[in-house]
């Protein structure tokens, strides 16, 4: 049964190869869209996490922008270390994003259909300080989307909780002595909302939120499914969901509540082809943990197998459980690493590990740094297919296979293609 399978294969990857035209080899060597492909855009800034996704009709949805500032005092102190702003220092991390956007459609004006924010962590959404400038527009400072909600226009932004902000507790009140990210969040929103835009919360088990506004009738086997937010889950099955965990039990004694497993999650679907992100989603109940910080096991039986897998919670060492691994199988993985401790050591083995997944995975990272490949050795550089750049998912149309693109920018934002992996066949 296994020869048959990795004869089947061959023959789609040869089918594949010599059915390609010679202009379709040449958009391989583009980052620039086209009709008909799904284009998803994990971009490195080196600043936090943003991921671009340009749907077979053109519809774009931005994935978090993050922006984690100096990075000298966002990361508590030595030996961890972040990356450093790429590809220069000379523009915001909004500005960063922005710029690479442009370089990705084939269109003058740049204008996100959807953002979502899958939770309010500053290297998900931007960080506020004292040091934060100000919106010469409303009165918030702007960091990453709230910034980038002022360099371009936002349609629809969608995130865990709008409009209530109740889950775990009362998000305004729980904030109110630090006033910082979400506090000023608040604010962008109130102030875009009054300007046309449109602001939901995820609707978990829906295919009807996230849609194609541009020609939707061409395209009916591409389909976004909203997978999780809080402790709200999907079945897998038509539109029904389970609550995991309550607000309740996301309080401590003290009424402190971790936000990485309130993140929500999403799966993309066109024709055979599956993509799964979850934020910083997490899998490893440690000691003295309850049960319910695995979220990632109730996720990953929804979700079923997946060609490509965003890592949760950059794939540090709380993350990435066994189920997961089993359940998804992804013949693909990608780590949106920006710090010394992406990716957790028993990550990688757990990645590796012939007993947990059936077959090679091929391991993809934005950028792991030199001190964390010193410290992990082999196991990591001997597997991982990339360890800096852009990472691009581009998926053929109708969705029966793919590539993997990396590509790097020049001080001028330019976004060239370095290497391609490929092609791989969705099953």
């Amino acid at each position: 049964m296994k020869f048959i399978r990795e004869y089947i294969m061959l023959i789609g990857i040869f089918l594949t190869s010599v059915c390609m035209t010679a202009q379709e080899q040449d958009f391989l060597q583009t980052p620039v869209w086209q009709e008909g492909y799904l284009d998803i855009h994990h971009i490195l800034y080196g600043n936090g996490n943003s991921t671009f996704v340009i749907m077979p009709d053109g519809t774009n949805m931005l994935i978090d922008a993050g922006d984690i500032g100096d990075k000298s005092k966002r990361i508590w102190g030595n030996p961890l270390t972040a990356t450093d702003p790429y590809p220069n220092a000379q523009k915001s991390a909004a500005e960063r994003i922005v710029e690479y956007i442009k370089r990705t459609l084939p269109k003058e004006n740049v204008e996100i259909d959807y953002a979502v924010i899958t939770h309010f962590h500053d290297d998900h959404m931007g960080i506020v300080n004292n040091e934060t400038p100000f919106s010469k527009y409303g009165k918030y400072r702007i960091s990453g989307i709230t910034e980038i909600g002022d360099l371009t226009r936002i349609k629809t932004l969608i995130d865990r909780n709008y409009p209530h902000y109740d889950f775990p507790t009362d998000l305004k009140n729980y904030y109110n002595k630090e006033p910082g990210l979400f506090l000023n969040y608040l604010n962008f929103l109130e102030y875009k909302k009054q300007k046309g835009l449109k602001i939901e919360s995820l609707e978990v088990g829906s295919k009807e939120q996230i849609i194609l506004k541009h020609n939707k009738p061409n395209y009916p086997l591409f389909k976004i499914t909203g997978l999780k937010k809080n402790g709200e889950i999907w079945k897998g099955k038509s539109n029904r969901t389970i609550n995991y965990f309550t607000p309740k039990d996301a309080l401590d004694k003290n009424n402190k509540f971790d936000e990485n497993p309130m993140s929500l999650a999403l799966k993309i679907s066109y024709g055979k082809f599956d993509y799964y992100t979850g934020g910083d989603n997490t899998g490893i109940q440690e000691s003295g943990k309850p049960k319910w910080v695995d979220v990632e096991t109730p996720i990953s039986k929804a979700v079923g197998k997946v060609e490509v897998a965003v890592l949760n919670h950059h794939g540090v060492r709380d993350a990435v459980n066994e189920n997961w691994l089993r359940n998804s199988q992804p013949q693909a993985v990608i780590q949106q690493s920006w710090s010394s401790n992406h990716p957790g050591e028993e990550v990688v083995h757990r990645l590796i590990n012939r007993n947990i997944v059936k077959k090679e995975i091929d391991i993809f990272a934005l950028e792991i740094l030199e001190a964390t490949k010193q410290t992990i050795g082999f196991w990591l550089t001997n597997n991982y297919k990339s360890t800096f750049g852009h990472i691009i998912v581009r998926v053929l149309p109708g969705g029966n296979s793919y590539y993997i693109m990396i590509a790097e920018s020049d001080q001028n934002y330019d976004v060239k293609i370095r290497k391609v992996f490929g092609p791989y066949i969705c099953f």
